[in-house]
């Protein structure tokens, strides 16, 4: 184990009772017996009591004047200012606490300190940083908060109101057609029938049902219930009107059984829930609430200003004063001297040399150079190389470099990279490099064949233990500026005066299908320099194709300053973009900041919550293709988390469960700084979180390492029942649904799974009032060993594969459970409720059934689930299974066995356990465990085809293979944004997803290059082989039984 990693050095957990040395500001030294979990106020009030038996007590002040002050495990001495927190939470070095009177700002403190524990990073690290960049963004995007802040506060309670409670809208207004289908089921093509229930004090509840049009907004389903009660009352009409008038405004429907409310006034039928509820059939479940007891709920948001806002101004002020040439007015080419390399570690006696080349995105700007090659074990060059011009250069160029090795291998040189670093050409403040660096480096990423990685980080390695390289630039009479925007504006006018005659020209039909076609081409495909031509001769006709934009990029030179010019003035006329596109403008490839600013601008316009959250996941990763801290995709997101509460704690998490990445800390610590001073009273709730994940990923490592087997179940209850692990565990937000609150654990229910991992079986009661009428019990697994993030991506993507597929009409009744990563190896899982594994079904029919011989036993179990509704479990378990197998062809998903996948006891079929993907299989003996291109054992076949001994002959499996087709060709209209996702992923670090070769399987499923008759005739083909072939899944199942009962 780390030793810093647990409650006290070398200690997972704190032992139950432990000694305290407490040294007094007198210098006596007092030695305390403490529990574990005491907090350090009564700690202070005990060692007060003992104070009194010692010498020079008369001479302390009173406890309130004194703070506890403790070297922790990460060698900080930290000052303690919120008492209520217990010794075994504080992570000391040594039980060693020190009294001190506090010095500074005491709030100011107090609030670093809360931050510093939420976001892994001590504030302090920040405040002792001297680069520039980083003391100005932090102020600027602090402003930037407090402006969402001021905005969000001063609109007044309602604003308040759908920032904590944020209304869980559909971005589409209409209802697609299976839901206008299910409209019938209840009355008729146009109204909905909903529950409302009024709770008195005494919690005496009356239920009203009440039969609205679905496009009324929630006051009108308010006014309708006020007119049913009314009649209840026996009120005349004019009074019961009067009444209508007078309250339907002074009240606010809530979701029974979580913290969702209808604030918005929205049609009810854009509404989430609602939608689920007519998916599914049942009559929505609404409560009545006063809005002044809905507003008397929400915090007052009290923003401080820390100390630090007034550094660094007078220093960037120093440096803008200064007399700059602009590049445009130099006329030399970009020269870099690579002086020397130390510590390159490398284990055969080679020759190593330097390879650098000057990128914009991952587009080359001039021919790569390579410096002389020298021996390894002291390295020095001295070599100047030269690259573009500088006049040339564009304002997000980057140096990349890498130390290279040399070596004969079978009588053949072979070069590899050992390390490699990347260099902003221009400062946040657009100056151009000069003099001398030094840039540590990075080691190269696993499984990667490229000299240099265009796409990583720039800046150095904080790791100072690793290969460095001294470099230097060109010193000229004054610091070299990148133009300002009027510069442009005169060049590209210039530009344009000369190709005025070309500029008016209009394509030709056969001109106008070849644009066509070239925008409609996937984002990883091949772009010719016929192709680029074309589309920059007619840029101007482009502006009528706004979707062309990313290609109409791809044929810019990005060295030729002309070019550049005049794409920016085309840019200020350019439509605002449909945010698919949009996304596909923030990957790796477009790092213009003009082009981001545009892409953010136009995701800004057209982007809703639902949306957001949807590509929340992709969004926070472009921030790592950003050139520059302050940019606009952070301001966006950070804007938009601190209007939601949900997605402000999404956008938390996905940024804090990276933070042990040495490449990205800095840049997500000072993002997350920002959001915690942002958010006020709601970093309680955040504080709560990752407590509550902390104190399980401790249990889960005490459970692996120093408990034993048959001992976990006793010992996980033993310490879910102690008071620290009680006060951490119960009554919090769930991190996975903010609208969830997890109330007190149900002990009985909770155990440690016997799966290598042991992961963790949390129930939580539902502490709401209506909780019968939703969820009475919250389950969640926590997982630890585990990488989340490839199924966290891998869920998002299907829940986005059921979102395209229920707006064209067609609802395949998916599952994307929720799926959290929280941190390296560590998440949580939300567990479906009602569903068995197929080994678990398929084992209840004896032996033949579970060694695949009997093939009739998860139909006979569907068939005893649903005695009522055996033809909706059938067609419920048809759509699933559709629907899951093109999602997990279309992401070549692997390792599928019956202990991961599962079924509802409705009959939805659904997968988890997403290890492999792209097309990356397991293996066994170096052999492909898999020959399908996805599941359709004959298990399933027969309850496709209702229990037939003949499955594939059956009218119901024809109408299955139909359904599939169906799916399939609705995703491929999709692909580009499928592609996208994949791609603003890259740098993320999941090791099956590491080059753009990993996503050309998802073109190859897709079949992005034929047409759709023949991409049908593709999928077709992969159908036939999966049901054709499936005997090979039945033996893998088989042995994989086998294994499991052993």
């Amino acid at each position: 184990m780390p030793p810093s990693s647990g409650e006290l050095w070398e200690h997972y957990l704190m032992p139950q009772h432990v000694q305290v040395d407490c040294l007094l500001p007198t210098g006596v030294l007092i030695t305390l017996p403490c529990a574990r979990d005491d907090t350090l106020e009564s700690i202070k009030k005990e060692l007060w009591q003992e104070a009194r038996r010692y010498p020079l007590f008369y001479k302390l002040m009173e406890p309130e004047s004194y703070i506890f002050l403790a070297i922790t495990q990460d060698a900080m001495r930290e000052e303690f200012y919120d008492e209520t927190r217990r010794l075994c939470d504080l992570r000391l070095f040594q039980p060693i606490l020190k009294v001190m009177e506090p010095k500074g700002n005491r709030d100011e403190k107090m609030v670093n300190y809360e931050i510093s524990m939420l976001i892994g990073v001590p504030v302090n690290e920040f405040n002792n940083n001297k680069e520039l960049e980083v003391i100005t963004f932090r102020r600027n995007i602090l402003k930037a908060c407090k402006d969402v802040v001021d905005q969000r506060d001063e609109s007044g309670d309602h604003i308040r109101a759908l920032y904590t409670y944020p209304p869980e809208i559909d971005s589409e207004v209409d209802l697609p057609q299976h839901l206008l289908d299910r409209l019938k089921t209840f009355s008729d093509e146009t109204s909905v029938i909903i529950c409302v229930w009024v709770v008195n004090d005494d919690n005496n509840r009356t239920k009203y049902t009440v039969k609205v049009p679905h496009m009324a907004v929630p006051s009108d389903v308010i006014a309708e219930t006020i007119r049913r009660r009314s009649r209840f009352m026996n009120m005349s009409r004019e009074n019961a009107e009067r009444c209508i008038e007078e309250y339907r405004h002074m009240y606010v429907l809530k979701v029974c059984g979580c913290d969702q409310f209808l604030l918005a006034e929205r049609p009810i039928s854009q509404y989430r829930y609602i939608r689920e509820c007519l998916a599914k059939e049942s009559l929505p479940q609404l409560m009545l609430h006063t809005k002044e007891n809905v507003y008397a709920t929400l915090p007052e948001t009290n923003f401080t200003w820390p100390t630090y806002m007034q550094r660094g101004i007078q220093a960037l002020a120093e440096i803008n004063k200064q007399q700059t040439t602009c590049i445009f007015d130099v006329d030399a080419p970009l020269r870099v001297k690579i002086n020397c390399a130390t510590y390159v570690n490398i284990k055969e006696s080679c020759k190593i040399y330097v390879r650098a080349c000057i990128y914009h995105g991952t587009e080359p700007m001039c021919e790569a150079k390579n410096t002389e090659l020298v021996d390894s074990y002291n390295p020095r060059w001295d070599q100047w190389l030269d690259f573009l011009r500088v006049p040339d250069t564009p304002r997000s160029a980057r140096l990349c470099l890498s130390i290279c090795s040399e070596s004969k291998r079978r009588n053949r040189r072979v070069h590899y990279a050992l390390a490699w670093g990347n260099l902003q050409l221009f400062d946040f403040n657009k100056r151009h490099l000069h003099g001398r660096y030094m840039l540590h480096l990075w080691s190269m990423p696993q499984g990667m064949d490229d000299l240099l990685n265009p796409i990583g980080i720039t800046g150095s390695n904080p790791n100072k233990e690793c290969p460095c390289l001294e470099i230097e630039f060109d010193n000229f009479g004054h610091p070299l500026a990148y133009p300002s925007e009027d510069q442009f504006h005169q060049l590209a006018l210039q530009a344009m005066q000369r190709e005025e005659a070309s500029a008016k020209e209009q394509p030709c039909e056969t001109e106008l299908a070849m644009l066509e076609e070239i925008t409609e081409k996937d984002p990883l495909s091949d772009i010719s320099e016929q192709d680029k031509i074309l589309l920059w001769k007619f840029r101007e006709h482009c502006l009528s194709r706004p979707k062309a934009l990313p290609k109409l990029l791809s044929a810019v030179k990005w060295n030729d300053r002309e070019n550049v010019a005049q794409l920016y003035l085309l840019l200020d006329r350019w439509p605002l973009i449909p945010v698919e596109v949009a996304l596909e403008l923030l990957d790796c490839s477009f790092t213009d900041l003009r082009v981001r600013e545009f892409a953010v601008n136009s995701l800004d316009k057209g982007l809703g919550d639902d949306k957001l959250a949807q590509y929340l996941l992709q969004l926070v990763q472009a921030i790592k293709y950003e050139p520059y801290h302050d940019n606009p995709i952070t301001k966006f997101l950070l804007k938009r988390s601190l209007m939601s509460q949900k997605i402000g704690n999404v956008f938390f998490w996905h940024l804090k469960s990276e933070m042990h990445q040495t490449s990205i800390r800095q840049r997500f610590g000072l993002i997350l700084e920002a959001y915690c001073r942002g958010c006020g009273p709601y970093l309680k709730n955040l504080a709560r979180q990752v407590e509550a994940l902390d104190k399980l990923w401790k249990l889960s490592e005490m459970l692996k390492h120093e408990v034993n087997a048959d001992e976990h179940q006793k010992y996980l209850h033993m310490q879910l029942q102690q008071p620290d692990y009680r006060e951490a565990l119960q009554n919090l937000h769930s991190p996975l649904n903010t609208a969830h609150i997890l109330g007190e654990l149900n002990l009985e229910d909770c155990c440690v799974k016997t799966s290598k991992k042991l992961p963790l079986w949390l129930v939580w009661s539902n502490p709401d009032t209506m909780a019968d009428m939703g969820d009475f019990y919250y389950r969640i697994m926590f997982k630890n060993g585990d990488d989340l993030r490839q199924d966290m991506l891998t869920l998002q993507v299907i829940g986005l594969m059921d979102s395209i597929w229920k707006n064209e009409g067609l609802d395949l009744r998916l599952i994307p459970y929720g799926c959290l990563s929280t941190g390296k190896d560590v998440g949580l899982i939300e567990v479906v409720k009602n569903a068995k594994t197929i080994t678990a079904i398929q084992s209840k029919g004896g032996a033949l059934s579970s060694i695949q011989i009997d093939s009739s036993q998860l139909h006979k179990w569907i068939k005893e689930q649903n005695p009522d509704r055996y033809d909706h479990a059938i067609d419920v378990f048809k759509r699933s299974c559709a629907g899951y197998c093109v999602a997990t062809f279309v992401l070549g998903i692997g390792d599928r066995h019956p202990e991961n996948i599962m079924v509802t006891s409705e009959g939805q079929v659904f997968h988890i356990d997403f290890g492999h993907f792209l097309d990356h299989k397991k293996k066994k003996f170096g052999i492909n465990r898999e020959r399908v291109p996805f599941v359709l054992t004959e298990d399933f076949q027969r309850v496709i085809a209702r229990g037939a001994d003949k499955p594939s002959k059956h009218k119901g499996f024809k109408e299955f293979q139909e359904l599939c087709g169906q799916a399939y060709l609705i995703l491929r209209k999709h692909a580009n944004l499928i592609i996208t996702l994949f791609t603003m992923m890259l740098q993320c670090g999941i090791p099956e997803l590491q080059s753009l070769d990993d996503i050309g399987y998802i073109r190859k499923t897709l079949a992005v290059e034929k047409v759709e008759e023949r991409a049908l005739e593709y999928f077709q083909n992969q159908f036939h082989s999966a049901y054709g072939d499936s005997w090979t899944t039945k033996v893998d199942w088989f042995f994989h039984n086998m294994k499991f009962k052993h």
